[in-house]
């Protein structure tokens, strides 16, 4: 017994010997992590490109773990030598996420704000079937309208944050890569410009940024970013579904000595679903499909102590609107280049874009026949809208003690002169009639981010922003004007878990050619443009917590948004010799939008395999006073609803499955300035699966609206219907 007692003791006190591991780092999605770092006691190893490395683990050490930007650290235990570790990073908790949105994509200064950033992975491994589909687990993201740019309109497809709306116009900034997505002549966002299979991340700031971005940064930014051609690198997502959809996006980059190049593109195609309610559907009624292709091409070249880059954009796109005759498509080629580098101590970023777009749009109305409903279809107008745009902007960003400096300026102009061929009851044309302007821009900038203790950081900013806009038309009014933009936020730590943040800020939107000069039509409702709009003034704050905890992080954000003369779809009286089921409307300055809120977000990782996200946001938008639109004061700001309920689940097991539910639930909003066309409170759950085949392949099935649900988008006063149920099949490729 003695015996065995000391053997057992010996054999405990002999040291471990080193082991050889060897491995991979990927992601939730099963996309390999290049440049992680991976520790095992004091040895360090990095990911090659394609996400392997190979450690020699200290005696007595079982314990690895990888560590790499944006992502949480991940660890794995091993026993002796083991080939084969394979370790899985997600996404960064709500403290850790990086962010360099509010920084116009140069310098990383400190942003204390509430952001929201959505890596690829996440995207990837959500059912969402479009990139605007992925971010509506986004505190307070919406567009004008509930259904999916796969189906809606362009024109519809316009961002609100926080209750701030009352129009089709975005109140957001959206960029790629520091270029503007939004439409140059509408602002509204065309979402599938961009390949999926290059976005790399997706940061969303909610809160006016005016003292950078100026007159398109009202509610916030969210700014796509592509992945850096710095190391090579190949992506590709092919996929087939319900609605006889099917869909190719693909990636490419690779750098040879000082230069690189990467390339992009996307195809889909899909017969789309019906947007008009089944009770109310007749025999114009077609499936709203859409066609577009889209792909860009960059190259580079970084000798140190500059560099320099260029990149070609081009998109197609061809829609049909839920009946024959209602059709749009748009073809736009766009080219941007920036250079930068160090100087005075300094670093300076220059930007320059500009590009042609060409956008065409049929209206029609319908009619009942014999008490039929919907039952015949004529052209009433079409349009015909060419537009050019450029911007140039330049920034320089120096670091004195604590303090980080950033000044710049920005120069944008925007020409744009549109047909419209209008088509009576017995469909003879007349015209063209030709409207339209000129948009110019210029501003200048400044921000300064201070740390005068290790626990605070202060973000001082403003801008100066001079506008006019000058119509085809001379018997028009010419606008003139110029703003001042400024913005304070304030990031404290209580402790290692605890941190406050407070901004408060005041921004301004200038109407665009679009709300301007360009009247439209949906269903029955006529909306009239209006060439005597003056800009929207916002005044606003926000201020919250953030607490992390070992596998828990959460925000609360309260804030207050105080819109001064609101650009609102406003019904007016119907004109002489109007259809009597016609509504008319215009677009009008009203006096004062109030919009209040609460946002809550969550993350939850109750098991290294599971993480669990929750958003809850309340939000109370009101026309506070109207004196000059009296029937709407008091009212609900439309298309802002009352809560948003967002839950996410998702499993990865090591052997390379990973599962994941997004459930979302939205409140009752109006479609009209009235409060009389209600859109009632949905929900939809969404599920997605994936299987690594082998090293780099991955099968998936997604399927969106699991339940069916019936859900309202629209009151035209017919009632249009969201994206059904759909199910899609394809496969992932990472190489190398």
């Amino acid at each position: 017994m003695r015996i065995g007692l000391v053997l057992v003791f010996l054999f405990l006190a002999m040291p471990l010997e080193a082991a050889q591991v060897a491995g991979i780092v990927v992601d939730a999605s099963g996309a390999p992590v290049a440049g992680a770092r991976v520790t095992a006691g004091n040895a360090t190893a990095t990911t090659a490109d394609d996400g392997t490395f190979e450690l020699t683990t200290p005696e007595g050490v079982t314990e690895i773990t990888a560590v790499a930007d944006g992502f949480s650290p991940a660890t794995l235990t091993v026993s002796g030598n083991d080939d084969n570790a394979r370790l899985i990073l997600r996404p960064a908790q709500l403290v850790d996420a990086v962010v360099v949105t509010a920084s116009r994509g140069a310098a990383r200064l400190s942003t204390p704000t509430a952001t929201t950033v959505v890596t690829s992975a996440e995207l990837l491994t959500s059912a969402a079937g479009s990139l605007d589909d992925a971010l509506r687990n986004t505190p307070g993201f919406s567009l004008f309208r509930r259904s999916s740019s796969r189906v809606s309109n362009p024109t519809t497809q316009g961002v609100t944050l926080r209750g701030v709306s009352g129009s089709g116009a975005s109140r957001t900034l959206v960029l790629a890569d520091g270029v503007p997505l939004n439409d140059p002549f509408g602002s509204w966002v065309y979402w599938n410009r961009l390949p999926v299979a290059a976005i790399d991340r997706v940061e969303v700031v909610r809160g006016a940024t005016g003292d950078l971005y100026g007159a398109d940064a009202l509610g916030g930014v969210v700014q796509v970013l592509t992945f850096a051609p710095g190391r090579t690198r190949f992506r590709a997502t092919g996929e087939a579904g319900s609605h006889d959809t099917a869909r190719f996006s693909g990636y490419g980059g690779t750098q040879r000595g000082l230069w690189n190049v990467d390339a992009a593109g996307e195809w889909l195609r899909t017969d789309g679903a019906f947007v008009v309610g089944e009770e109310a559907r007749g025999a114009v009624d077609v499936r709203a499909d859409s066609d577009y292709s889209n792909g860009f091409l960059g190259a580079g070249y970084n000798p140190g102590p500059w560099h320099a880059g260029v990149r070609l954009s081009l998109y197609d796109e061809d829609r049909g609107n839920g009946t024959p005759l209602v059709v749009n498509s748009t073809r736009w080629t766009q080219v941007a280049g920036e250079a930068g580098g160090s100087a005075g101590s300094g670093a300076w970023l220059a930007r320059a874009s500009g590009g042609t777009q060409d956008y065409y749009q049929t209206f029609s109305a319908v009619a009942a026949v014999a008490g039929v409903p919907r039952a015949t279809e004529r052209l009433t107008f079409s349009q015909q809208i060419p537009a050019s745009f450029s911007t140039v902007s330049g920034q320089f960003t120096r670091g004195v003690d604590t303090t980080t400096w950033l000044m710049g300026a920005e120069f944008k102009r925007t020409d744009s002169t549109f047909e419209e061929t209008r088509y009576s009851v017995t469909g003879v044309p007349s015209g063209p009639f030709v409207m339209g302007g000129t948009e110019s821009i210029g501003a200048f900038f400044t921000r300064a981010s201070l740390v005068p203790v290790d626990a605070l950081t202060v973000v001082i900013g403003a801008r100066g922003d001079f506008w006019q806009s000058t119509p085809t038309d001379g018997a028009l009014v010419e606008h003139s004007t110029a703003f001042f933009s400024p913005r304070a936020s304030a990031a404290y730590a209580l402790s290692t878990t605890t941190s406050v943040h407070a901004a408060v800020y005041r921004a301004h939107r200038t109407p665009t050619l679009n709300e301007l000069h360009r009247g439209f039509s949906v269903g029955a409702t006529v909306t009239n443009a209006n060439p005597e709009l003056d800009p929207e003034r916002l005044t606003g704050f926000d201020g919250g917590v953030l607490f992390s905890l070992d596998r828990a992080s959460a925000r609360v954000t309260g804030f207050f948004n105080q819109l001064d003369g609101a650009i609102t779809n406003v019904t007016v009286a119907r004109p002489p010799g109007a259809p009597a089921n016609q509504i008319t409307r215009q677009r009008q300055n009203t006096d004062t939008v109030r919009a209040t809120g609460l946002e809550l977000e969550a993350d939850v990782r109750p098991h290294p395999r599971l993480t669990v996200g929750g958003v809850v946001v309340l939000t109370r938008s009101t026309f506070a006073d109207a004196p000059v639109q009296p029937a709407i004061e008091g009212n609900r700001v439309p298309q802002v609803p009352t809560y948003q309920l967002g839950a996410t689940v998702t499993y990865v097991d090591p052997r390379g499955f990973t599962g994941a539910l997004q459930a979302r639930r939205l409140g009752a909003q109006f479609d009209d300035d009235l409060n009389v066309f209600e859109l009632a409170s949905y929900g939809v759950l969404d599920l997605s699966l994936s299987q690594e085949v082998r090293r780099g392949l991955h099968a998936f099935v997604a399927v969106e609206n699991l339940f069916d649900a019936d859900y309202d988008t629209g009151r035209t006063p017919v009632r249009t219907i969201g994206w059904p149920r759909s199910i899609r099949v394809g496969v992932r490729v990472f190489l190398p």
